[in-house]
């Protein structure tokens, strides 16, 4: 993404050095796309967490099967014999995920990636740039307040999780056509990722993509058929039923949702 703002990519968009940008693919494109970026994928064995909430406790329950070693730092005493108690296979730490020193104790540098879950954004950002600066490959962070995302991630923070936005784009989705099945709200950007179903009469199903007019301010990126994955270009013809990924500028919404009525 330019400092300019966000661009929706055409056949003469150049990439500059500094870009934030958002790509599809099919899982077996991943590691050549990832050869491209100069990025390398991340083999997750060890993760630490900082916050012992919700959040917290349900990505150690997705997580326990995936990684051989889980550690959660969390200030909370209660809360840490309650999630000893709960989660006898991962190792609780009662301690202050802001004490640099405790980080260092608990060799926060040797893990994997690192995701810090707490009540605080100030917390998670510092305790992400702190492990950052430590050597640790991918660090997430919970950022609740708006005005710290693009911070965050100009601090070199590789994610943001941010309730409110994953909420907004659920509630957003019902102001358009019973045809979206879910709307995603970009951090660090003001695009939007649609996916829609197309209708046996809509205008997408019409001609292939290049002659749809659709807008210049969105893009077809991705199209599931059945249990087919299409990577969309220029001569793609959507079939009715098809559930097709669009990425957007909030300003043209409304003319790519009359595409699939």
């Amino acid at each position: 993404m330019s400092s300019i703002g966000t661009i929706i990519p055409n056949p003469d968009t150049k990439f500059l050095q500094g870009d934030l940008v958002f790509m599809v693919c099919k899982k077996e494109g991943f590691q050549e796309l990832i050869s491209h970026s100069g990025k390398y994928e991340i083999d997750v064995k060890n993760l630490m967490i900082v916050g012992g909430g919700r959040i917290a406790e349900m990505l150690c329950r997705k997580m326990l099967r995936k990684v051989d070693h889980i550690k959660v730092i969390e200030a909370r005493k209660e809360r840490c014999e309650y999630l000893a108690e709960a989660l006898p296979d991962i190792v609780v730490i009662n301690g202050d995920g802001r004490n640099t020193d405790l980080l260092v104790e608990e060799d926060a540098g040797g893990y994997d990636a690192f995701v810090a879950v707490t009540s605080s954004s100030e917390t998670n950002i510092l305790s992400c740039v702190a492990v950052k600066n430590m050597g640790v490959p991918k660090v997430i962070a919970e950022v609740e307040n708006l005005e710290y995302i693009k911070l965050a991630e100009d601090m070199g923070v590789d994610a943001v999780i941010n309730k409110k936005l994953v909420t907004a784009g659920r509630i957003f989705r019902f102001t358009l056509s019973n045809k979206v099945r879910s709307i995603k709200c970009l951090n660090g950007s003001d695009a939007e990722v649609l996916e829609f179903i197309a209708n046996p009469d809509s205008t997408i199903t019409k001609a292939p993509i290049k002659d749809l007019k659709f807008p210049k301010e969105a893009i077809i990126g991705g199209i599931i058929r059945g249990e087919e994955s299409i990577i969309a270009n220029d001569n793609t013809i959507v079939l009715p039923f098809d559930r097709v990924v669009v990425f957007a500028l909030p300003q043209v919404l409304a003319k790519v949702n009359k595409f699939f009525l």
